[in-house]
């Protein structure tokens, strides 16, 4: 694996994160700041997928709502009607 050196600028308080965490694992700077790297942008076990499940009821439509008319659909959802 080739590195290449690149200069990055951090803030303050995120700086000292790494520094102490650096501190407390016996590890350089460089060395955490590539490890959290790695785990953010090159997970190896990804998040699943968000799965959304569908739930029906039986039901009738309210009285003067007319499936066809987006607009008042629109309206009446948001109370307008």
């Amino acid at each position: 694996m080739s590195m290449k050196t690149t200069t990055l600028s951090l803030d303050d308080d995120l700086l000292q994160a790494v520094e102490t965490q650096a501190q407390q694992t016996g590890q350089s700077p460089d060395r955490v700041i590539e490890r959290v790297l790695r785990e953010a942008l090159l997970e190896k076990n990804p998040k699943k997928p968000y799965r959304l499940s569908w739930v029906t009821v039986a039901g009738d439509l309210q009285p003067g709502v007319d499936l066809n008319d987006r607009s008042a659909l629109i309206d009446r959802m948001e109370g307008r009607s």
